[in-house]
């Protein structure tokens, strides 16, 4: 009764995807690089979870990157 309940509605999206996001952090957080800040590993998280979407992107709309040689270069 209470898993057809209004609150419930998306509940289990929401727990894969929160689980997925563990899952990334855990391979990001490995023994080799544990002196990481929070806000760090944050945004490996977040560029890990976003690959095969920054790919696609790469791939089928290269023209509105204006990415010099398929990767981001990072200016000064």
């Amino acid at each position: 009764m209470a898993s057809s309940s209004r609150g419930q509605i998306g509940a289990l999206c929401a727990e894969s995807f929160c689980e997925r996001i563990l899952s990334c952090a855990n391979d990001v957080c490995s023994e080799d690089n544990t002196g990481l800040g929070c806000e760090e590993i944050n945004m490996l998280v977040v560029l890990r979870m976003n690959r095969e979407f920054m790919e696609f992107m790469r791939l089928n709309y290269a023209s509105a990157s204006a990415q010099l040689h398929n990767m981001t270069l990072v200016q000064p």
